[in-house]
Protein backbone atom coordinates (compact mmCIF):
# COMPACT_ATOMS: atom_id res chain seq x y z
CA UNK A 1 0.00 0.00 0.00
CA UNK A 2 2.91 2.36 0.82
CA UNK A 3 4.35 1.84 -3.06
CA UNK A 4 0.35 2.78 -4.16
CA UNK A 5 0.25 5.79 -2.05
CA UNK A 6 3.63 7.03 -3.51
CA UNK A 7 3.20 6.93 -7.19
CA UNK A 8 -0.06 8.58 -5.85
CA UNK A 9 1.74 11.66 -4.83
CA UNK A 10 4.31 11.60 -7.85
CA UNK A 11 1.18 11.36 -10.02
CA UNK A 12 -0.69 14.20 -8.45
CA UNK A 13 -0.16 17.63 -10.76
CA UNK A 14 0.66 20.87 -8.71
CA UNK A 15 -0.42 24.37 -10.40
CA UNK A 16 2.34 27.84 -9.99
CA UNK A 17 1.65 30.47 -10.99
CA UNK A 18 4.44 31.85 -14.29
CA UNK A 19 4.90 35.34 -15.44
CA UNK A 20 4.96 35.55 -18.69
CA UNK A 21 5.26 38.51 -21.39
CA UNK A 22 2.72 39.03 -24.48
CA UNK A 23 2.15 41.72 -26.59
CA UNK A 24 -0.52 44.80 -25.48
CA UNK A 25 -4.00 45.07 -27.04
CA UNK A 26 -3.03 47.66 -29.69
CA UNK A 27 0.06 45.50 -31.36
CA UNK A 28 -1.49 44.00 -34.59
CA UNK A 29 0.66 41.52 -35.30
CA UNK A 30 3.50 40.96 -33.67
CA UNK A 31 6.96 43.04 -31.46
CA UNK A 32 10.30 43.16 -32.00
CA UNK A 33 12.59 41.20 -29.51
CA UNK A 34 16.23 42.78 -29.09
CA UNK A 35 19.84 41.73 -28.45
CA UNK A 36 20.10 44.65 -25.51
CA UNK A 37 17.30 46.67 -24.23
CA UNK A 38 17.91 49.23 -26.81
CA UNK A 39 16.02 50.60 -29.84
CA UNK A 40 19.35 50.44 -31.76
CA UNK A 41 20.44 46.82 -30.82
CA UNK A 42 20.10 44.36 -33.08
CA UNK A 43 16.66 41.93 -33.93
CA UNK A 44 17.21 38.91 -32.47
CA UNK A 45 13.33 37.40 -33.27
CA UNK A 46 9.71 39.00 -32.61
CA UNK A 47 6.62 37.91 -30.27
CA UNK A 48 3.47 37.46 -32.51
CA UNK A 49 0.19 38.84 -31.42
CA UNK A 50 -1.49 36.12 -29.20
CA UNK A 51 2.14 34.22 -28.32
CA UNK A 52 4.19 34.87 -24.77
CA UNK A 53 7.46 33.85 -23.79
CA UNK A 54 8.94 33.40 -19.91
CA UNK A 55 9.45 36.68 -17.91
CA UNK A 56 13.40 36.93 -16.96
CA UNK A 57 13.37 40.14 -15.55
CA UNK A 58 11.85 44.02 -16.19
CA UNK A 59 13.51 47.31 -16.01
CA UNK A 60 14.03 50.60 -17.31
CA UNK A 61 11.07 50.56 -19.64
CA UNK A 62 12.15 46.79 -20.80
CA UNK A 63 11.25 42.99 -20.25
CA UNK A 64 13.96 40.56 -20.67
CA UNK A 65 11.93 37.46 -21.77
CA UNK A 66 13.47 33.77 -22.36
CA UNK A 67 14.62 32.36 -25.87
CA UNK A 68 15.29 29.16 -26.99
CA UNK A 69 18.67 27.84 -24.89
CA UNK A 70 20.43 29.76 -22.42
CA UNK A 71 19.59 33.33 -24.77
CA UNK A 72 17.32 36.02 -23.91
CA UNK A 73 15.75 38.80 -25.33
CA UNK A 74 14.43 42.18 -24.30
CA UNK A 75 11.01 43.51 -25.50
CA UNK A 76 10.10 47.20 -24.93
CA UNK A 77 8.00 48.14 -21.92
CA UNK A 78 5.56 50.26 -24.00
CA UNK A 79 4.45 46.91 -26.29
CA UNK A 80 4.64 44.61 -23.78
CA UNK A 81 2.85 43.76 -20.56
CA UNK A 82 2.94 40.76 -18.21
CA UNK A 83 0.48 38.35 -17.49
CA UNK A 84 0.54 35.15 -14.62
CA UNK A 85 0.39 32.17 -16.35
CA UNK A 86 -0.79 28.36 -15.05
CA UNK A 87 1.97 25.99 -15.19
CA UNK A 88 0.92 22.62 -14.40
CA UNK A 89 3.60 20.14 -13.28
CA UNK A 90 3.65 17.74 -16.64
CA UNK A 91 5.01 20.90 -18.01
CA UNK A 92 7.33 22.35 -15.42
CA UNK A 93 9.99 21.28 -17.43
CA UNK A 94 9.26 23.47 -19.93
CA UNK A 95 9.18 26.68 -17.94
CA UNK A 96 11.94 29.28 -17.88
CA UNK A 97 14.61 29.35 -14.92
CA UNK A 98 12.80 32.42 -13.21
CA UNK A 99 9.97 29.89 -12.88
CA UNK A 100 12.17 26.92 -11.37
CA UNK A 101 11.05 27.83 -7.56
CA UNK A 102 7.44 27.07 -7.29
CA UNK A 103 8.51 23.47 -9.15
CA UNK A 104 11.49 23.01 -6.41
CA UNK A 105 8.43 23.82 -3.97
CA UNK A 106 6.15 21.15 -4.80
CA UNK A 107 8.94 18.74 -4.82
CA UNK A 108 9.49 19.59 -1.23
CA UNK A 109 5.76 19.29 -0.34
CA UNK A 110 5.48 16.30 -2.06
CA UNK A 111 8.64 14.98 0.30
CA UNK A 112 7.29 16.14 3.37
CA UNK A 113 3.87 14.52 2.63
CA UNK A 114 5.26 11.14 1.58
CA UNK A 115 7.15 10.79 4.78
CA UNK A 116 4.50 11.85 6.96
CA UNK A 117 2.44 9.21 4.75
CA UNK A 118 4.97 6.79 5.51
CA UNK A 119 5.01 7.69 9.31
CA UNK A 120 1.53 7.56 9.59
CA UNK A 121 1.37 3.87 7.61
CA UNK A 122 3.68 2.53 10.43
CA UNK A 123 1.86 3.18 13.03
CA UNK A 124 -1.42 1.71 11.42
CA UNK A 125 -1.65 -1.74 12.47
CA UNK A 126 -4.93 -2.58 11.14
CA UNK A 127 -5.68 -2.99 7.37
CA UNK A 128 -8.95 -0.98 7.68
CA UNK A 129 -6.30 1.79 8.67
CA UNK A 130 -5.06 2.15 4.68
CA UNK A 131 -8.17 3.87 3.39
CA UNK A 132 -8.13 6.56 6.16
CA UNK A 133 -4.49 7.21 5.55
CA UNK A 134 -5.25 6.96 1.79
CA UNK A 135 -7.91 10.03 2.22
CA UNK A 136 -5.83 11.84 5.10
CA UNK A 137 -2.93 11.63 2.75
CA UNK A 138 -4.75 13.78 -0.24
CA UNK A 139 -5.86 16.03 2.35
CA UNK A 140 -2.18 16.70 3.83
CA UNK A 141 -0.84 16.84 0.39
CA UNK A 142 -3.06 19.17 -1.01
CA UNK A 143 -2.84 21.78 2.18
CA UNK A 144 1.08 21.30 1.84
CA UNK A 145 0.87 22.59 -0.95
CA UNK A 146 -1.66 25.09 -0.96
CA UNK A 147 0.56 26.26 1.78
CA UNK A 148 3.44 26.00 0.46
CA UNK A 149 2.90 27.79 -3.42
CA UNK A 150 1.19 30.20 -1.54
CA UNK A 151 4.20 31.14 0.57
CA UNK A 152 6.58 31.14 -2.65
CA UNK A 153 4.41 31.85 -5.63
CA UNK A 154 2.03 34.36 -4.87
CA UNK A 155 4.87 36.96 -3.00
CA UNK A 156 6.86 36.42 -6.28
CA UNK A 157 3.77 37.34 -8.65
CA UNK A 158 3.15 40.53 -6.24
CA UNK A 159 6.80 41.70 -6.18
CA UNK A 160 6.66 41.05 -10.44
CA UNK A 161 3.92 43.81 -10.69
CA UNK A 162 5.40 46.27 -7.54
CA UNK A 163 8.59 45.96 -9.45
CA UNK A 164 6.65 47.16 -12.74
CA UNK A 165 5.72 49.73 -10.92
CA UNK A 166 8.34 50.67 -8.68
CA UNK A 167 10.48 54.15 -9.59
CA UNK A 168 13.34 53.87 -11.24
CA UNK A 169 15.82 53.29 -9.06
CA UNK A 170 19.05 56.01 -8.98
CA UNK A 171 21.65 55.71 -10.88
CA UNK A 172 19.32 53.74 -13.97
CA UNK A 173 18.75 56.40 -16.96
CA UNK A 174 15.31 56.78 -18.19
CA UNK A 175 15.74 57.10 -21.96
CA UNK A 176 13.13 57.81 -24.31
CA UNK A 177 13.64 58.64 -27.82
CA UNK A 178 13.33 58.46 -31.87
CA UNK A 179 14.78 56.10 -33.72
CA UNK A 180 18.20 56.75 -35.43
CA UNK A 181 18.28 59.83 -33.01
CA UNK A 182 21.68 60.24 -30.63
CA UNK A 183 20.89 60.18 -26.96
CA UNK A 184 21.27 63.75 -25.47
CA UNK A 185 20.92 63.92 -21.31
CA UNK A 186 18.82 66.35 -20.14
CA UNK A 187 19.14 65.29 -16.62
CA UNK A 188 21.24 62.96 -14.97
CA UNK A 189 19.37 60.12 -15.34
CA UNK A 190 16.70 61.63 -18.39
CA UNK A 191 17.56 61.22 -21.73
CA UNK A 192 15.91 61.94 -25.18
CA UNK A 193 16.67 62.90 -28.57
CA UNK A 194 20.06 65.73 -29.28
CA UNK A 195 20.01 66.83 -32.74
CA UNK A 196 22.69 64.26 -34.10
CA UNK A 197 20.56 61.64 -36.42
CA UNK A 198 22.10 59.07 -37.77
CA UNK A 199 20.73 56.47 -40.69
CA UNK A 200 23.83 54.05 -40.92
CA UNK A 201 25.02 55.48 -43.87
CA UNK A 202 24.77 59.42 -43.40
CA UNK A 203 25.00 61.79 -40.42
CA UNK A 204 23.03 64.84 -40.23
CA UNK A 205 23.79 67.52 -37.47
CA UNK A 206 19.92 69.53 -37.22
CA UNK A 207 19.19 67.74 -40.06
CA UNK A 208 17.35 64.21 -40.51
CA UNK A 209 17.53 63.81 -44.04
CA UNK A 210 21.55 64.00 -45.04
CA UNK A 211 22.57 63.74 -48.35
CA UNK A 212 26.15 63.03 -47.82
CA UNK A 213 28.18 61.34 -44.85
CA UNK A 214 28.31 64.55 -42.71
CA UNK A 215 25.48 67.09 -43.57
CA UNK A 216 25.43 69.76 -41.18
CA UNK A 217 22.19 72.14 -41.00
CA UNK A 218 23.92 75.58 -39.90
CA UNK A 219 27.25 76.90 -39.63
CA UNK A 220 30.57 75.18 -38.25
CA UNK A 221 33.24 76.83 -36.14
CA UNK A 222 36.48 75.28 -36.02
CA UNK A 223 38.20 77.33 -33.23
CA UNK A 224 41.63 75.79 -32.14
CA UNK A 225 42.64 76.70 -28.73
CA UNK A 226 46.04 75.24 -27.64
CA UNK A 227 47.91 76.07 -31.22
CA UNK A 228 48.37 79.07 -33.67
CA UNK A 229 47.17 77.63 -36.41
CA UNK A 230 43.20 76.02 -36.94
CA UNK A 231 42.22 74.45 -39.71
CA UNK A 232 40.13 71.45 -41.94
CA UNK A 233 41.93 68.77 -43.56
CA UNK A 234 41.04 66.96 -46.42
CA UNK A 235 43.21 63.70 -47.03
CA UNK A 236 42.37 61.38 -50.51
CA UNK A 237 42.94 57.30 -49.78
CA UNK A 238 46.48 58.17 -51.59
CA UNK A 239 47.44 60.35 -48.97
CA UNK A 240 48.18 63.93 -50.53
CA UNK A 241 45.89 66.40 -48.44
CA UNK A 242 43.61 69.74 -49.03
CA UNK A 243 43.07 72.13 -46.85
CA UNK A 244 41.45 75.48 -45.78
CA UNK A 245 44.30 77.03 -42.77
CA UNK A 246 43.84 80.12 -40.56
CA UNK A 247 47.11 80.96 -38.51
CA UNK A 248 47.91 84.10 -35.85
CA UNK A 249 48.93 86.45 -38.77
CA UNK A 250 45.25 86.45 -39.88
CA UNK A 251 46.56 84.72 -43.01
CA UNK A 252 44.19 81.94 -44.82
CA UNK A 253 45.77 79.84 -46.98
CA UNK A 254 44.23 77.01 -49.55
CA UNK A 255 46.32 74.03 -50.06
CA UNK A 256 45.96 71.29 -52.88
CA UNK A 257 47.77 68.79 -53.52
CA UNK A 258 49.53 69.02 -49.84
CA UNK A 259 50.81 72.48 -51.57
CA UNK A 260 50.07 75.96 -50.52
CA UNK A 261 47.73 76.99 -53.31
CA UNK A 262 45.67 80.43 -52.54
CA UNK A 263 47.10 82.64 -49.98
CA UNK A 264 44.79 85.67 -48.67
CA UNK A 265 46.34 87.62 -46.18
CA UNK A 266 44.83 90.49 -43.40
CA UNK A 267 44.93 93.25 -45.93
CA UNK A 268 42.38 91.28 -48.49
CA UNK A 269 45.44 90.53 -50.96
CA UNK A 270 44.79 87.55 -52.86
CA UNK A 271 47.56 85.04 -53.48
CA UNK A 272 47.72 82.45 -56.15
CA UNK A 273 50.86 80.20 -55.57
CA UNK A 274 52.35 83.42 -53.87
CA UNK A 275 52.59 83.32 -50.09
CA UNK A 276 52.93 86.86 -49.38
CA UNK A 277 51.04 88.91 -51.98
CA UNK A 278 51.63 92.25 -52.65
CA UNK A 279 49.01 93.29 -54.71
CA UNK A 280 45.01 92.95 -54.74
CA UNK A 281 46.00 89.75 -57.28
CA UNK A 282 49.28 88.73 -57.77
CA UNK A 283 50.05 85.72 -59.92
CA UNK A 284 53.24 83.11 -59.02
CA UNK A 285 54.51 84.77 -62.97
CA UNK A 286 54.55 88.30 -61.01
CA UNK A 287 51.32 88.88 -63.29
CA UNK A 288 49.40 91.54 -61.00
CA UNK A 289 46.00 94.00 -60.46
CA UNK A 290 47.21 96.71 -59.21
CA UNK A 291 45.78 98.85 -56.59
CA UNK A 292 43.49 100.92 -59.57
CA UNK A 293 41.99 97.97 -61.20
CA UNK A 294 44.73 97.86 -64.01
CA UNK A 295 45.91 94.54 -64.95
CA UNK A 296 49.89 94.44 -65.40
CA UNK A 297 51.83 91.57 -67.44
CA UNK A 298 54.99 90.14 -66.00
CA UNK A 299 57.74 91.20 -68.60
CA UNK A 300 61.15 90.51 -66.40
CA UNK A 301 63.60 89.86 -69.06
CA UNK A 302 64.64 86.90 -65.99
CA UNK A 303 61.50 85.68 -66.96
CA UNK A 304 62.69 85.41 -70.39
CA UNK A 305 64.37 83.23 -72.93
CA UNK A 306 65.11 83.00 -76.68
CA UNK A 307 64.28 86.34 -77.10
CA UNK A 308 64.82 87.96 -80.93
CA UNK A 309 64.14 91.12 -82.48
CA UNK A 310 60.74 91.55 -84.85
CA UNK A 311 61.23 92.58 -88.37
CA UNK A 312 59.16 95.15 -90.12
CA UNK A 313 57.86 92.77 -92.50
CA UNK A 314 56.73 90.53 -89.79
CA UNK A 315 54.88 93.21 -87.87
CA UNK A 316 53.52 94.77 -90.74
CA UNK A 317 51.70 91.67 -92.10
CA UNK A 318 50.51 91.24 -89.15
CA UNK A 319 49.14 94.02 -88.50
CA UNK A 320 47.68 94.05 -92.03
CA UNK A 321 46.16 90.46 -91.67
CA UNK A 322 44.08 91.77 -88.17
CA UNK A 323 40.35 92.18 -88.54
CA UNK A 324 39.46 94.84 -85.54
CA UNK A 325 35.54 93.94 -84.95
CA UNK A 326 32.23 95.02 -82.88
CA UNK A 327 31.14 92.85 -80.60
CA UNK A 328 29.49 91.58 -76.99
CA UNK A 329 30.06 88.73 -75.16
CA UNK A 330 27.11 86.27 -74.62
CA UNK A 331 27.09 86.59 -70.53
CA UNK A 332 26.91 90.12 -71.54
CA UNK A 333 25.16 91.58 -73.72
CA UNK A 334 24.56 94.84 -72.07
CA UNK A 335 28.24 95.89 -72.94
CA UNK A 336 29.87 96.30 -76.48
CA UNK A 337 33.62 95.89 -77.05
CA UNK A 338 36.01 96.58 -79.51
CA UNK A 339 38.66 93.67 -80.33
CA UNK A 340 39.83 90.28 -82.50
CA UNK A 341 38.25 87.03 -82.89
CA UNK A 342 41.21 84.59 -81.45
CA UNK A 343 40.62 81.90 -84.42
CA UNK A 344 41.22 84.33 -87.20
CA UNK A 345 44.01 86.56 -85.90
CA UNK A 346 47.52 85.60 -87.85
CA UNK A 347 49.73 83.33 -86.30
CA UNK A 348 52.55 85.86 -85.52
CA UNK A 349 49.49 87.11 -82.64
CA UNK A 350 47.62 83.61 -82.08
CA UNK A 351 47.42 81.74 -79.14
CA UNK A 352 48.17 78.20 -78.46
CA UNK A 353 44.89 77.43 -77.72
CA UNK A 354 43.29 79.36 -80.50
CA UNK A 355 40.82 80.81 -77.88
CA UNK A 356 42.38 83.74 -76.29
CA UNK A 357 44.86 86.39 -77.22
CA UNK A 358 47.35 88.52 -75.70
CA UNK A 359 47.07 92.10 -75.75
CA UNK A 360 51.04 92.18 -75.43
CA UNK A 361 51.66 90.75 -79.12
CA UNK A 362 49.41 93.03 -80.69
CA UNK A 363 50.71 95.90 -79.21
CA UNK A 364 54.15 94.82 -80.38
CA UNK A 365 53.09 94.73 -83.41
CA UNK A 366 51.70 97.82 -83.67
CA UNK A 367 54.93 99.33 -81.76
CA UNK A 368 56.97 98.02 -84.99
CA UNK A 369 54.96 99.35 -87.54
CA UNK A 370 54.56 102.58 -85.69
CA UNK A 371 58.51 102.82 -85.31
CA UNK A 372 58.76 102.28 -89.17
CA UNK A 373 56.82 104.46 -90.31
CA UNK A 374 57.81 107.37 -88.20
CA UNK A 375 61.46 106.83 -89.35
CA UNK A 376 60.06 107.07 -93.20
CA UNK A 377 58.83 110.18 -91.91
CA UNK A 378 61.77 111.81 -90.61
CA UNK A 379 63.52 110.42 -93.78
CA UNK A 380 60.77 111.75 -95.69
CA UNK A 381 61.12 115.68 -94.24
CA UNK A 382 64.93 115.42 -94.60
CA UNK A 383 64.63 115.34 -98.30
CA UNK A 384 62.20 117.93 -98.27
CA UNK A 385 64.63 120.18 -96.41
Amino acid sequence: MRSIVLVFAVLLPFVCVADVVVPIDKVETSVNIRSAPDTGSDVVGRLNRGDSLPLVGTGSGWHEVQLEGDTTGFISADWARIRPEEVTRESATDVAPADVAPVIVEAAAEDAAAALVEEVLEEAAEPVAEKVVEEEFEVVVEEVVEEEVAAVVEPDVAVSAAAERAPVPPGVANIKGRENFLVKFRKETEGGNSQVYDNGNQVGIGTTNPKQRLEVNGSIQIHEQNSSVAGLMITQSSGETGYIMHNRASTLTIGAGSQDRITVDREGNVGIGVPKPRHPLEMASGAHVTAGGVWTNSSSRERKENIAGLSTEQARAALMQLEPVLFNYRDDRGEEYVGFIAEEVPELVANGDRQSLSTMDIVAVLTKVVQAQQKRIEALEARLE
